[in-house]
């Protein structure tokens, strides 16, 4: 018996790592074809985020007697034209750096270096290694559009048709109405399996509701404050700013930072003083804390708190998976998880895991203080004198 204990035990540790290796293959490869099918996946992600959000505007207008399909038409329309009054005054306010792109960032390399001199020998090495690396090239005449006007026209086809997509995919799942939960009663064995289906998904489907239009307003909030605050303070643009704002902020941490960045710079550029161009930015950075800090925890309340370590990640993951819509997308997704968790049996512990710091109870708040301790004595003892 003394020696098939060691032979067993080690069946059981290569079992334990292949089924490791195995799931690590797994979700590498769902990764991998998440991202080379971004064109698919972003506009059905995106259309069923837009469904679980608009259902209970499709039951309001159902119980005044608009048909779902009527009021599925209604919010996609309402949509498109609220996207198109946002693009309109974005492109007139943008359409003035982008047409002067090399004198704009001429003005911003120079405040920038009048502010941090200490890069100016790095740009100068920068300029200096480029003219070297050009000086043997054969001399010619070439047209090249700016960069950020080149990517954004050949990036334009592509967000144009996932938008399209995304906008038919959700009228067609806001239109077809309880057709979902239908489906889910018929499915389910038994009738307590039946209700557990039907309250889960509905809780699911409110949650994230409520958590999308909540930010939404919040979003507004701000983007009216800082757009009304850079006016005050003399800045050009300020719709720019406000919208700007506005929709920066369903962009977790980078979008605050990307804001106070932009802030800054056309601060610079405005004002011939660096005291009068730091004002705005910090004003920025006050209101953007405020909100972050006092505004969405009250609104959003504890139950959709999510975990600000799981959320950066989930931010990471989706933004190098997806790019500028994983940004976008990323906070949803991860909210979706967490309310599925919450509501499937067997994944309450994933979900506790992905929720914010609570209450934690008497008995586990001794045990961790206990093992600390404890942890703490050992580091002692370890210790060299």
């Amino acid at each position: 018996m003394s020696e098939t204990n060691p032979s067993s035990g080690g069946l059981k540790a290569d079992a334990s790592v292949h089924n490791w290796a195995t799931t690590g293959i797994f979700w590498l490869l769902v990764i991998g074809t998440l991202s080379i099918a971004q064109g698919v996946f972003v506009p059905i992600i995106s259309a069923i985020i837009l469904a679980l959000t608009f259902n209970p505007v499709r039951r309001a207008l159902g119980r005044v007697g608009i048909p779902s399909g009527l009021a599925a038409g209604l919010i996609i329309i309402s949509l498109i034209t609220v996207t198109s009054i946002i693009l309109y005054f974005l492109s007139g306010a943008l359409q003035k750096y982008l047409g002067d792109t090399p004198t704009f960032a001429n003005e911003v390399r120079r405040e920038l270096s009048a502010l941090f001199g200490s890069i100016e020998p790095m740009l100068e090495a920068g300029d200096q290694l480029e003219e070297l690396t050009n000086s043997g090239a054969q001399q010619g005449v070439e047209i090249r559009e700016p960069g950020l006007v080149k990517a954004m026209t050949h990036a334009t086809p592509a967000a144009i048709s996932q938008l399209v997509i995304a906008l038919t995919l959700g009228f067609f799942l806001i239109a077809s109405g309880d057709m979902f939960y239908e489906k889910l009663v018929q499915v389910m064995p038994t009738l307590k399996d039946k209700h557990k289906a039907l309250a889960a998904t509905r809780k699911i489907e409110k949650q994230l509701s409520t958590y999308l239009s909540t930010i939404t307003t919040i979003n507004v909030v701000l983007g009216i404050l800082i757009g009304t605050s850079m006016w005050l303070l003399g800045m050009p643009n300020p719709l720019l700013f406000g919208l700007a704002a506005f929709l920066l902020n369903y962009i977790p941490y980078i979008g605050s930072i990307a804001g106070i960045a932009i802030t800054l710079v056309v601060g610079l550029i405005t004002f011939d003083d660096t005291l009068p161009a730091l004002i705005p930015p910090f004003i920025y950075w006050i209101i953007n804390s405020l909100e972050g800090q006092f505004l969405t925890p009250v609104l959003v309340g504890r139950q959709l708190k999510l975990n600000a370590v799981v959320v950066f990640l989930s931010f990471a993951l989706w933004a190098w998976v997806w790019g500028f819509m994983g940004m976008l997308l990323s906070t949803p997704i991860l909210l979706m998880v967490k309310v599925i968790c919450d509501n499937v049996e067997g994944f309450e512990r994933v979900g506790k895991f992905l929720a914010a710091r609570d209450d934690i109870s008497g008995r586990d708040s001794r045990v961790v203080k206990a093992m600390l301790q404890k942890e703490d004595k050992k580091d002692a003892a370890a210790a060299p004198d």
